[in-house]
């Protein structure tokens, strides 16, 4: 069992009415993997105050790490940071550091109120740099609070996975077999419940113009030595059932 676990917030009307794909959560949880830490959770919400309060604090007392994205620009609905300010109880004004860094990025250039609003966040926080265009992140207790640009959070998100207490790397394994899900159900159940310290995902697809289709099994565990083992068994499984199979 691993006790390095994280939750993902994803906030944004964008995201929830599909005008915006997110791509953030997945670029997270790849890089939580690696690090050793499991992802729990990940929650797509409103901008909403109430909604990010709530959430926040349900996250904060279930996880080790939270990591949330959106929200925190320069335009009116950027309510994140006030909101997190409020779930934590603390001032919500500007940070004197984060001012700094604004100012000298924005030198001759228009350094407006809404640019100014970057600098606000609840008082007492660390501040999460942003190497791009300047507008800091912050970290208040375990919650990570990161931009909603691809672009921005990944470099930001790589600068402070390094300083996050890390554990041993989820070992992962993808098998590939033609095989449909309804022929290796009853032998893939078998082989799970005897290898309790693994997961055996089975993800089926289908090529509709080539008629060509299958099953991706997907094994994962971040206790075992090796993934071995329970390979075998599943290109034992592959073969006597008359499929073929290839690592992915």
């Amino acid at each position: 069992m691993n006790n390095l676990n994280a939750g993902i917030i994803i906030i944004g009307d964008e995201v929830l009415s599909g005008r915006t794909q997110d791509t953030n959560s997945n670029f997270i949880s790849k890089e939580l993997v690696k690090s050793g830490i499991d992802l729990h959770e990940i929650r797509v919400i409103k901008d909403n105050e109430k909604t990010i309060i709530d959430t926040v604090l349900d996250f904060k007392e279930r996880f080790m790490y939270v990591f949330t994205t959106g929200g925190i620009g320069p335009t009116h609905d950027d309510i994140t940071s006030e909101s997190i300010a409020k779930a934590f109880k603390r001032k919500y004004c500007l940070s004197p550091d984060a001012y700094n860094i604004l100012e000298k990025y924005y030198i001759g250039k228009d350094f407006s109120k809404s640019r100014q609003k970057m600098a606000m966040m609840p008082e007492n926080v660390d501040l999460i740099l942003n190497p791009l265009t300047a507008a800091p992140g912050f970290i208040i207790e375990n919650v990570y609070v990161l931009p909603g640009v691809p672009q921005i959070l990944k470099v930001m998100f790589l600068n402070i996975v390094k300083n996050l207490k890390r554990g041993k790397p989820k070992k992962i394994l993808t098998i590939n077999t033609n095989l449909f899900e309804s022929v290796i159900a009853n032998r893939l159940g078998v082989i799970q419940k005897n290898n309790q310290e693994c997961t055996i995902g089975s993800y089926p697809y289908f090529n509709f113009s080539s008629k060509v289709g299958g099953v991706n099994l997907v094994i994962s565990s971040w206790t075992l030595e090796s993934l071995d083992p329970i390979y075998e068994e599943i290109k034992s499984m592959i073969t006597l059932l008359g499929g073929k199979y290839s690592i992915v």
